[in-house]
């Protein structure tokens, strides 16, 4: 104890210079966007950078973990070239209809970093702005939908989790192709998201898929989401609010793909003219 107060008395000019320093630098990123940004910047590097060190420390004992992801994903894919092809005369032709172009691209990423036990959760991946990833990006995972990115930095980027009260996912019900609503999260279990405001006519059941409904510029239409676990009803207006059992186990989360939408400054563009009055 005596040792402490010695060690405060003769550096409480230098304690104080520090927490002075801190709370001022504290008011400048809060107020200023400009410095918030390049904040948000320079902490990526450096916990990318960290959290990238010890992730590799620990990359190997997720191997059986991730092959396993990964063949499930790759059937999946085989599945779908598969509806490329039609049979004819016992052969196999290629279908080559141009009316149809690509719009997606995925940009395959490792997480370094990833918090479930916080009512904000976020995850860091290895990818940034120099390959290809940018602000307000759909994350999704070989189970389902992930986050969305929220900053870049040169070699890293920043995921606000499905895991976030901010959170807001346009969704459907897959069985009666209600699309009305969305997911969110109200930071209770880290397994299960709330959908909202379902009206009462929609017959909902337990055990329906829910995926995302393709209205929004960031995730393409039919990623899993979760199946209803449970629906309640509110007494005063009867709407339902459903319990959506998450496809993504959050705890053991290991790649990722950014996805990328190749309309959207077109569709951007579209959305922000003004329609004549």
């Amino acid at each position: 104890m005596n040792n402490l107060v010695r060690f405060l008395k003769r550096f409480h000019f230098t304690l104080l210079f520090l927490l002075l320093q801190g709370i001022a630098l504290t008011l400048l990123v809060n107020y200023n966007r400009y410095q918030a940004g390049q904040f948000m910047r320079f902490y990526n590097e450096v916990a990318g950078f960290t959290f990238n060190v010890r992730n590799n420390l620990t990359q190997y004992f997720n191997l059986r973990r991730s092959n396993l992801e990964l063949a499930a994903e790759n059937a999946q894919l085989r599945r779908q070239i598969e509806q490329s092809y039609q049979i004819f005369d016992q052969n196999f032709f290629v279908v080559n209809d141009t009316v149809f172009r690509l719009q997606y691209e995925y940009i395959h990423a490792q997480i370094i970093k990833n918090t479930t036990n916080r009512r904000n959760n976020y995850l860091i991946i290895n990818k940034g702005f120099n390959q290809g990833v940018r602000e307000g990006m759909a994350v999704i995972s070989p189970t389902g939908v992930v986050g969305i990115v929220r900053a870049v930095s040169s070699n890293f980027s920043s995921i606000m989790s499905l895991l976030h009260s901010h959170s807001r996912i346009s969704a459907r019900i897959e069985q009666n192709n209600f699309s009305t609503g969305s997911v969110s999260w109200n930071g209770r279990s880290v397994g299960i998201s709330q959908m909202l405001e379902v009206p009462p006519h929609i017959q909902v059941h337990i055990g329906d898929t829910v995926i995302t409904s393709g209205f929004s510029l960031n995730f393409p239409e039919g990623i899993l989401i979760g199946t209803v676990s449970r629906v309640h009803t509110r007494p005063t207006d009867n709407f339902h609010t459903l319990d959506i059992k998450l496809s993504t186990d959050f705890h053991i989360l290991d790649h990722v793909y950014v996805v990328r939408n190749l309309a959207r400054d077109e569709l951007n563009t579209l959305i922000e003219q003004r329609l004549p009055e």
